[in-house]
């Protein structure tokens, strides 16, 4: 299939007049293609009737609701999951950089054990 279609002013311009005969000439034959729309619609409702008709016979089992429970309960433990690891995450970053800075402060306030006798 192949489609003419008119061309589009350009931005801060004008078309020729060659350009816009040319419109003119495509923008008549438009009407000359025109989708086939009765062979469609009645396809369309053929296929919506049937489908129609399978839901109404097969309507939802409560097996599909416990099913879909438990698929929304797995993504919940998922993300539960996700959160507790990226908090372990976390805490493990921030007691890492801070034991460097507790041993520092250990080591400039514990007495050495020659100065503490020696003061006895």
């Amino acid at each position: 299939m192949r489609v003419a279609h008119p061309k589009k002013k350009p931005r801060n311009g004008e078309l020729t007049s060659d350009e816009l005969a040319r419109n003119a000439r495509v923008s008549s034959d438009r009407h000359t293609f025109k989708w086939g729309e009765s062979p469609f619609d009645s396809f369309a409702r053929m296929c919506f009737a049937l489908t129609n008709f399978y839901t109404d016979i097969n309507s939802l089992r409560a097996d599909d609701g416990w099913f879909y429970r438990s698929v929304m309960g797995q993504y919940a433990s998922m993300a539960e999951r996700s959160r507790l690891a990226s908090i372990q995450r976390r805490y493990r970053r921030r007691r890492d950089a801070r034991l460097p800075a507790d041993q520092n402060v250990q080591t400039r306030l514990s007495f050495s054990p020659s100065l503490s006798s020696a003061n006895s």
